[in-house]
């Protein structure tokens, strides 16, 4: 399993304000979020990625040097200290060239785990699934409720049109992640755990692997500190051996601490419950995003904002204007009467969860367009994504995002479709996003919703789709 590698080479180092700070893959959703806080707050901030994204640009346009592509002659004399992304090779030349200079050297989390403690009152929200929507319904909260937290967050928040928000309070609210246990550099005073379920199996070879990191984590918390939990996970009662600090614990039971009773759809895409603490009605609870499992991550986010001070009537109010976060069942639009959302589900799980969410909430023909992420978890978890589907009128899959990995011929869409066909009627493997886009044009009808999903790129196959939708309607 994976370790933390503790790479701060030159011991823990206090940071000023005018430091020049490189960040090697800045890009990067966690290092674009610090990059931005750390230019905020006073610093140089320079950096490099491998290609040029919308979060470089963004950084760009606020006047951060970037290059393109890893090279050591990059490594300035005039760098004090340098970030770099856990998914970094060890040989990267960049990394290297630093090590060689004496440079300080931190990981990502590592950083966000100083900057926590210098700030005081930090908030981790970790989990398989659920910790970037319910880290972005924290902030709301915090933010609308007068807290001016600093925020660091793996999506992006509609609300913040970004991923990340440079508050003046203690409050630093940051989406905690177990890849390669980057998550035991934090130092929370709250922790969320959304649920924990066997992922990253390139970084954990088993179930019981994650769960012990998550109680690694979870022992991160101090005893005058707060964990809050979902109730019915099945590794509830492990998970609680490892903790310190008193746990509040949320859910849809009535055995939970706080919990949500008589829920119901609400029109038109959202959902709502009676919200119970202890057995006491105290509200409702409405959200304009759909399924249950956001309203488990509303209860988190409520709790973490009550312990806050925010009252809760002004949470419930808050929560009724969250509006999601980007690439997490985001609406893409409308064209010759088919619906295209997308979502970010790429884990067995996540998938059945917002499948499920759609077939409650859409009574049309659901198309999904799904792209496997990874190699590794295509092959570790193949059984149970053959399974995943079955709310899916038709299910359409495209060609393995790798990402970080190297095909060794092990897995493939093709095999994944053809051990899906077993459980579903209708599965078409077709590979590429443009056969994909050429497919849906031929054979989606008006009334029809085309969900993509996945963690790669394959949301644009929906943009590129809807494009072509509205020039067909302007011929």
């Amino acid at each position: 399993m994976w370790k933390k590698r503790g790479l701060a080479e030159k011991g823990r180092i206090r940071l000023k304000p005018g430091d020049h700070l490189y960040f090697i893959g800045i890009g990067g959703a966690r290092l674009s979020a610090l990059a931005k806080i750390m230019l905020e707050s006073g610093y140089r901030v320079t950096g490099s990625d491998r290609k040029s994204s919308r979060n470089t640009t963004e950084l760009e346009a606020k006047g951060v040097k970037i290059y393109y592509g890893h090279r050591e002659e990059q490594i300035s004399d005039d760098i004090d200290v340098v970030i770099y992304t856990n998914a970094v090779g060890e040989q990267n030349p960049e990394l290297l060239a630093a090590r060689a200079k004496g440079l300080p050297l931190y990981e990502g989390a590592e950083l966000l785990g100083v900057l926590m403690k210098e700030k005081g009152k930090g908030i981790a929200v970790a989990g398989t699934h659920g910790k970037t929507t319910t880290t972005a319904m924290i902030s709301l909260l915090l933010i609308k409720g007068g807290k001016d937290p600093t925020v660091e967050v793996g999506g992006e928040m509609l609300e913040l049109q970004g991923n990340h928000r440079t508050g003046k309070s203690p409050y630093f609210v940051v989406e905690a992640c177990e890849f390669r246990c980057s998550f035991l550099y934090l130092s929370p005073q709250i922790a969320v755990i959304t649920n924990v379920d066997w992922d990253h199996p390139d970084c954990f070879p088993t179930a019981g692997a994650v769960v012990d990191t998550f109680k690694e984590f979870i022992a991160l918390v101090p005893p005058d500190g707060k964990l809050v939990l979902w109730h019915e996970d099945p590794n509830r009662q492990e998970l609680l051996k490892a903790a310190k600090a008193p746990v509040l614990t949320f859910g849809l039971s009535p055995e939970a601490d706080w919990y949500c009773t008589a829920i119901e759809p609400v029109a038109p895409m959202g959902i709502k419950g009676k919200l119970h603490f202890k057995g006491d009605y105290r509200g409702d609870l409405v959200l304009k995003v759909p399924g249950e499992h956001n309203l488990r991550n509303a209860l988190a986010a409520l709790i973490v904002a009550l312990e806050a001070g925010v009252p809760l009537a002004d949470c419930l109010r808050y929560l009724q204007t969250f509006t999601g976060v980007r690439r997490r069942f985001e609406l893409k639009g409308e064209a010759g009467g088919v619906v295209v959302v997308d979502d970010y589900a790429h884990h067995p799980v996540a998938i059945r969860n917002t499948l499920a969410t759609v077939k409650k909430q859409y009574k049309g023909r659901v198309w999904c367009v799904f792209q496997p992420h990874l190699y590794s978890r295509t092959k570790h978890l193949f059984t149970e994504f053959s399974r995943a589907f079955r709310d899916a009128d038709i299910l359409v899959l495209a060609d393995i995002y790798a990402a970080r990995e190297v095909d060794r011929g092990e897995v493939s869409s093709r095999l994944l479709a053809d051990e899906t066909r077993k459980h579903h009627p209708d599965v078409r493997y077709l590979g590429g996003m443009e056969e994909i886009k050429t497919h849906l044009l031929k054979e989606t009808a008006p009334g029809d919703l085309v969900l993509t999903m996945g963690a790669g790129d394959i949301f644009r196959v929906g943009e590129e789709f809807l494009q072509a939708q509205r020039a067909k309607e302007h011929i």
